[in-house]
């Protein structure tokens, strides 16, 4: 005698092998190609620049921007080209800070290891460079008097900008 539990399980296994049939009905032709969704979502933008040259990107995840903000820009996939401009570079308002500690078998190579890891953080902040500025250096001390040392590193910043300016 079947059970219920058998009954269903056996039921389901013959709706399954039902609806993949139905969905086979019109069956592939021997030699089709199946074709990749991928191209679907590949993107292009452009954007006429002001000096009338224009920028463009191709963004293969499909997700693509253009805005005329500080000159005009496109974005394909978060990276993000400016329109060329004979603006120059100034000192940008905006003040930033930045922190951290070293720690190394010496005062000097704490403070080293903290200051490039600041400087790699500003670059990354201000593409067209930094102006103004102004680094605090904090006392070293010994966290463990017989191997480590650290040392604390801030920067007060500005960016140069704008951001396309040459």
């Amino acid at each position: 005698m079947q059970t219920h539990t058998q009954w269903l399980w056996r039921s389901g296994v013959l709706l399954g092998v039902v609806a993949l049939a139905a969905c086979n009905a019109g069956g592939v032709e021997e030699g089709a190609v199946l074709e990749s969704s991928e191209a679907e979502l590949a993107c292009n933008v452009s954007q006429q620049c002001a000096n009338g040259t224009s920028v463009s990107c191709t963004g293969a995840g499909g997700i693509c921007i253009s805005g005329t903000d500080s000159g005009g820009w496109v974005d394909c996939d978060g990276t993000r080209t400016y329109c060329p401009s004979t603006t120059p570079c100034t000192c940008q308002p905006t003040r930033f800070q930045v922190g951290t500690t070293g720690v190394s078998f010496s005062c000097n190579s704490a403070y080293i290891q903290a200051r490039n890891t600041l400087l790699a953080q500003m670059a990354a902040q201000c593409p067209k460079g930094t102006c103004n500025a102004v680094e605090t250096r904090y006392p070293c001390e010994s966290p463990d008097p017989e191997t480590e040392r650290a040392v604390g590193v801030s920067y007060e910043f500005s960016c140069m900008g704008p951001p396309n300016c040459q």
